[in-house]
């Protein structure tokens, strides 16, 4: 990903709710349970994508524009907490 690419990002994020939607839709139509864990899986896969791209992001330095070096600090430690939350 290159340097603040936010389209990456936003792309990531549409197709991730596209996959979500679908699997409310697969609900109502009464798909089976294998299509549907299958589509759950697909939705998890991409979600984990779109952390990983905000991860990169971040470490990138293009999320948050923040000046001092103490909040710095401190989004970063958020940021490897919430890395270790997705493992």
């Amino acid at each position: 990903m290159q340097k603040c690419d936010s389209k990456t990002i936003t792309d990531q994020v549409r197709r991730t709710e596209g996959q979500v939607s679908g699997i409310g839709r697969m609900v109502s139509e009464q798909r089976s349970c294998a299509e549907v864990l299958q589509q759950i899986v697909a939705a998890r896969a991409s979600l984990s994508k779109l952390a990983i791209l905000l991860l990169q992001a971040e470490a990138q330095g293009c999320m948050g524009k923040s000046a001092e070096s103490a909040t710095k600090s401190k989004d970063l430690e958020l940021v490897v907490h919430n890395l270790f939350k997705l493992s």
